[in-house]
């Protein structure tokens, strides 16, 4: 049995804990459970999680069922930083830079699927993956003014923890969590990691017969990826027709006459393949990148019907932005 100064501690820590936004409820008094409904819950209460859920209970919190199902889509647009770029053509990467970005953005496309458990009343982990599609365009300004839009399919798994805090009528929720995400164009997985601070309330739609139930919140999403990426892809997928135009009588030109030997060589092999061997061309490349705004804005909330439905919406603005829409189901466990 655990000894009586940590049953306190743990005690104290949901004491005041609301639940995560799938189906939260803060201390509102109209959210609170009446002693007739506490008796009736714990009755029939045989769960295994959440650990110490009983005792929510007899303090009064209309806990969430622990199990839950969760599946949604989510869209993104942001803008990229890129540095330390590096191409090679049907051969290794080297250094290329007298290229110069003007701009380069990405836009994601996904639908996915998370399982989450409520361990403890104030903490739940869960796993997810994904899978979607999108494209990422780079505009360059030197040596030449070029535009491109390479389009991508890829997936993703990760983990991730959430801890939420009630007080008073509102609540506080943070969630970490770490996903490994696989495109197209890369040659390996990409580790992010994704930390997202909110604070909100909860409330009761319309009369408790109906057991509807809502929750509002605002926050914030720190995103931070790993820097280094390395990928290929067909030189006929990012040029179009008419962009060896933009390399006429190029060896005459300023920039041309800078570059040093090496980067000659790879500009004139370049050039060719523009001209004659795009479709069997393989650019390689790596790079380094990370998002142009790691922080952005969230608004978003939940609608919960009964015990086992639910419906989460989120929009992100200021920097990065995003829309995500999620219906979950819950069960007891």
């Amino acid at each position: 049995m655990m000894p009586l100064r940590i049953r306190r501690l743990v005690t104290t820590l949901f004491a005041g804990l609301a639940a995560l936004p799938a189906s939260l409820a803060a201390q509102n008094p109209d959210l609170v459970l009446t002693q007739e409904e506490r008796d009736s819950l714990l009755a029939h209460y045989d769960q295994i999680f959440p650990i110490y859920g009983r005792q929510a209970i007899e303090r009064g919190f209309d806990m969430p069922l622990p199990l839950g199902f969760n599946a949604g889509f989510f869209a993104m647009k942001q803008d990229l930083i890129i540095s330390n770029l590096g191409l090679g053509f049907n051969g290794p990467p080297q250094d290329v830079s007298f290229i110069k970005f003007e701009k380069a953005s990405a836009k994601v496309n996904n639908v996915n699927a998370r399982v989450d458990l409520w361990l403890f009343p104030f903490l739940n982990v869960y796993v997810m993956s994904g899978y979607g599609f999108g494209e990422t365009k780079v505009k360059l300004s030197e040596p030449v003014p070029l535009e491109t839009t390479a389009e991508f399919t890829g997936a993703n798994v990760g983990l991730g923890v959430t801890g939420a805090f009630g007080f008073r009528r509102s609540f506080v929720v943070v969630d970490y969590n770490h996903q490994w995400a696989f495109s197209s164009l890369l040659d390996a997985p990409v580790p992010a990691n994704i930390f997202s601070p909110r604070i909100g309330r909860a409330f009761r739609i319309g009369d408790k017969s109906k057991q509807l139930k809502s929750t509002v919140w605002l926050g914030a999403m720190l995103q931070s990826l790993k820097a280094e990426t390395n990928g290929g892809i067909n030189l006929a997928e990012v040029l179009g027709s008419g962009a060896d135009s933009l390399f006429n009588d190029y060896q005459s030109s300023a920039w041309y006459q800078a570059l040093r030997p090496s980067e000659k060589q790879l500009v004139d092999n370049f050039v060719q393949r523009l001209q004659g061997a795009v479709d069997t061309t393989v650019v390689n490349y790596r790079l380094d990148k990370k998002p142009a705004d790691p922080w952005n804005m969230l608004f978003g909330g939940t609608i919960d019907y009964r015990q086992h439905w639910g419906l989460r919406y989120e929009i992100g603005f200021i920097g990065r932005t995003s829309w995500m829409l999620m219906a979950n189901y819950r069960i007891r466990f």
